[in-house]
Parts: structure tokens; sequence; C-alpha cells
């Protein structure tokens, strides 16, 4: 290989000694020095601190560091040697030993080389003789030392391949897949034992909306700059109204997000821990992906009417105040906002709370203005100055709490303060060889991509059974220990109605209106008609389900 063509591969490799992954910047001189020495490549300090200015370089990427390197010469010995004679000026090549250590600035803490370096160096190289260096023995020395640099790094960007080669099966692994749990095939699943000690973690919290007809969610996109095991777990959080049934179902569907844009379905929370919680685990390659949390339904549905009596917000004794049932509600509003739980309100979650509760973003003059009149700390505001925002809605309204309750009921909570149309969750990514991120991405539908996810899940995860009298219909039917479903696949070009009985199982809930539910199949097209779960967690359950197709509707109706 031609000495221009390897260039840019030995520059990526210097990189990857120093960074997991081109898509992290450089955030130190230090990183940068160390990368453009295992580039073969003499930055000194000097040229460092001209390159990266303290108080103005705050990352340098991958780009600019080739750019850098591309702008240094490359390392030959006859550079080596004439520098030596400029500084030595020995025509024999050789200096003292003492002449030789104050010249290179031994002692001099601003020098790259320390003390310890520069006696290791000249004891290693065998260079010193008599009390003198032989400077072209060791130049010899300085250019293989460059050239084994550039090999570490190489070998370095070899053993990755190899190890993404060998391990490449494991993304395109189907239900059978070395992780794939036993709920998902069918059988009856065991908890497994999560052991994550010692794993690198990330953490935020999340919730559940009913939204209408639609549930909201927050969304988040998640990086890993390295291949090792991932895991992707959520945790619900116990709200009172759930107490007695337990907790909302709460799953997370996994996508891989390509350069481009494009998300890759991957997989879901499939696997049971011994805490009840549900996780994903599967070996992923360094990129971007996108957790998308799941509700079924089961659980997290909309009230039939408002529970009698309600709270009161505001009281007007001569002063405006919040009333101490407010507050309580406010402290725990304030907890799931902060989604990353350093107890303030940074402007995008207080952005995704505004918008939740309001409708509308929070301008860039709005949020100088809460920054000026309002507690904050760090630039994020506090509980005090949250608390205090709505006790200023409170006043302006003259003690009409009807502001207050549109928040209220947009976070979910009835006219009791009780919160019962919402479900929040702690999504955690855990990673063996690197630190995962993780960022909130939106408060939105799943949409589309969500529903096809769900649906591609289910049907990779049960076996296709003919439904009678109906050729073109299918029915994948997967029933766990603790969550059923059920997809209708029609594969005619037309619509048609079928109806999906369950009315005959024992201790089941479902998502829809009624266990005995008709819906309309669009041609070319799957959906999922049941969503079931134990009524009563604790007790044993039993799903019958009978489909009737088209044909069989026609005689009923007869």
């Amino acid at each position: 290989m031609e000495a221009d063509e390897c260039r840019p591969r030995q520059l990526h490799a210097a990189y990857l000694c120093v960074k997991s992954t081109v898509a992290e910047d450089l955030n130190s001189a230090d990183e940068l020095r160390r990368a453009l020495q295992y580039a073969g490549l003499n930055p000194t300090t000097v040229f460092i601190d001209s390159t990266w200015k303290e108080g103005e370089t705050e990352s340098i990427t991958y780009e600019a560091y080739c750019n850098i390197a591309e702008q240094m010469p490359e390392i030959i010995i006859d550079d080596i040697n004439t520098l030596f004679m400029k500084v030595f000026g020995s025509s024999d090549g050789k200096v003292g030993e003492n002449e030789f250590r104050n010249m290179i600035g031994c002692g001099d803490h601003s020098r790259c080389l320390s003390d310890s370096d520069l006696d290791y160096i000249l004891q290693e190289a065998s260079v010193t003789e008599n009390g003198m260096v032989d400077c072209n023995k060791l130049s010899k020395v300085i250019i293989h030392t460059i050239n084994e640099m550039k090999q570490l790094s190489l070998q370095k960007l070899e053993e990755r391949s190899n190890y993404q080669r060998i391990n490449s099966k494991t993304f395109t692994r189907k239900k059978r897949g070395k992780f794939a749990s036993s709920e998902a095939n069918g059988a009856t699943p065991h908890r497994s034992l999560l052991d994550l000690d010692g794993w690198n973690q990330a953490s935020l919290k999340g919730c559940f909306y009913l939204d209408k007809q639609n549930v909201l969610a927050h969304q988040y996109s998640m990086e890993i700059s390295c291949m090792g095991p991932t895991v992707v777990k959520m945790t619900p959080q116990i709200v009172k109204k759930y107490e007695k049934h337990g907790p909302v179902d709460t799953l997370a569907y996994i996508f891989r997000e390509s350069p481009e844009g494009m998300r890759n379905y991957i997989g879901f929370t499939d696997r049971r821990d011994v805490d009840g919680t549900f996780y994903w685990q599967d070996t992923l390659k360094e990129g971007r992906y996108v957790v998308i949390p799941y509700t079924t339904g089961c659980r997290l549905r909309e009230r039939e009417h408002e529970p009698e009596g309600v709270i009161d917000l505001v009281e007007n004794k001569g002063k405006v105040q919040l009333t101490q049932e407010l507050r309580l509600i406010l402290e725990e509003v304030f907890k799931q906002v902060d989604l990353d739980g350093n107890g303030r309100l940074n402007r995008q979650e207080f952005n995704l709370y505004n918008w939740r509760t309001s409708g509308e973003e929070v301008q860039d003059d709005e949020w100088d203005v809460l920054q000026n009149n309002f507690d904050v700390d760090d630039g994020e505001l506090t509980f005090n100055g949250f608390m205090a925002l709505h006790q200023l809605e409170a006043e302006d309204n003259n003690g009409d709490s009807e502001d207050l309750w549109v928040s209220l009921e947009a976070m979910g909570y009835n006219r009791q303060g009780q919160q019962d149309q919402a479900a929040p969750f702690v999504v955690s990514i855990y990673s063996q060889v690197c630190q995962p991120t993780i960022m909130v991405s939106g408060l939105k539908s799943g949409g589309l991509l969500l529903d096809k996810a769900v649906v591609r899940s289910i049907m990779e995860n049960s076996e296709p059974m003919k439904i009678k009298n109906m050729l073109d219909l299918i029915k994948y039917e997967h029933i766990g220990d603790h969550r059923g479903s059920v997809v209708i696949q029609n594969k005619a070009h037309s619509k048609v109605t079928v109806r999906v009985d369950c009315s005959k199982s024992v201790n089941v809930a479902t998502n829809r209106p009624s266990l005995d539910w008709t819906v309309e199949v669009a041609g070319k097209s799957a959906i999922i008609v049941h969503q079931l779960m134990p009524q009563r967690p604790e007790e044993d359950w039993n799903v019958v389900c009978e489909v009737i197709g088209k044909n069989d509707l026609v005689e009923e109706e007869e």
C-alpha cells in the first residue's frame, strides 16, 4: 500500500487509540497530543498550545483532527539528524550526556519528557557510552518508535474489525437468538437474574400520558460508543391508583438509526428480571439508537367518569394561596418532569412540561423572563421557582383555579387529585464496555413506526393459524405468562370485518372496550385486535380466543 493511501487509515487508527469512535470529539489538549503521537507525528507543546486555545477550544472533531494532522510534516531520520546537528553542533553526532540532558530541558516541567522518561529512553535505547550520547543511533531509535506507534494503532484497528466480523451474526438473529426470552417464544418464562454489577449506566425518567385516543410518551435517543453487551430496562413507577392491581405494563421498543435518519427495529424488552421489570439484552455495535416506550392500554385507560368529590386547589383568605393538596401534587409533578433527577428543571424539561400543559413551546424571551424572576440554580428552575410560578398563575387569575386544573388534567390527574391517566417510568441503559448516553428526543405518540414494530414482534414470536372459512385471514396469537396479544393479518386486497371473542377467558383484561370485539382489517395489512393481561396479577388467568370471519357474521345477522 502506498504511503498516501495508507495515511487516512493510519490517522483513523490513531484516533481510535484515544476515542472509542470517530463520532466522539477530542475533549482536551492531551487527547489531541496523544492522537497525533499515535499517528507518528511530533506535536510540540508550542504547537498544541496554538491549536488548542485554552478558554476557546471546547472540542475537536475527527475531521478537524485529520486536517491538523495533514498539515504536520512526516518525521524522517534526516530531519532528526539535522536538528541534533543544529542543537549540539557536533560533527560526529555525539554529545556529552549532561549537555544532552540540559539541552533537552530535563527538570523543566513544561517539557513533555520527565526526568524518569529521559532516563528510561537513554537506558533502553543503549545510546549512551562513556558518558556520551550517540545522536545518530538515537535518531534511528526515534524513527523505530514512530513506526511502532503507527503499527500499534493499525493493529488495534484490525482487532476491532475482526471482533465486529465475528459478532456480526448477532444483528441478524431471529427469535431463537442467544438472548431470546422463553416468554416471547410462547413458553412459560422464568425470571432471570440480571446481574449488572460493574456495568456503565445512564438513566432518565419518563411518563405515559393518555391524550384522548392516543398514548403519548417521552422518547429517547441512545448512543453507544463501542460495540459490546447492552441492556435496556424499563422500570414502572407505582401510581397510587394502581397499587392494588399492579403497575402499568411498561415496555420499550429499540430501533437503530442510520446516518440518513432511517430507523430499523431490532428488539423490545421481552425478558423479565427478578424484580418483575422487563428488559432487553443483546450485543450492540456503536451508533445511535431510538428507544420508544410502549404500554398495551390494558391498565392505562380512559376514565369512564369523573370520581365524586373535587379537591380545592386555591384558597383565598384575604390572600390567594395554593392549598396543601395542590402543593403535594405539584411536588409529585416536579419530580416526574425532572427527567434527569437532579432536583431542577433545565430548559428542555420545562419546555416539555409547558408543551404538555399549554400546547406551547417556551420561547427565548419567555425563558429569559423566567430566569430573571424566579428561583434558578445554575440556569435551571428550582422546585421553589416551580411553586412560585404556579402561585403567580393563581394570583393572576384572582383565585380562579380552572387554568390550574387544565395543567393537572394534562398531567393525568382527576378532580380528586389522583393521577389515573398517566404512568411514570424510568428507562435505564447499561453497557458492559462503554459509558452509554441517553437523551430525551420528544414527548409524542409512537405512531406508525411503533405500531409496525409491535405487530412485527407478535407475528415473529407466534405461529400463524388459518381462520375457518377465511382463506386470506391469518391469526397470530401469543400468550405469555404476563401478557398476551392477538393479531389478525389480511392477505386479501379488500378490507374484511373480523370479530375476535375472548369473553370466555378467565381473569383477563383487554385494551379494547370489550373482550368481544369486532374490527375492520384493511387489505394487505395486519392489526392488533386484543392486547391481554391478567385482571388480577396474583391469580391464574386463561385466554380463550375465538375468531369469527365475515361469512359467519353474515349468518349470525340472518
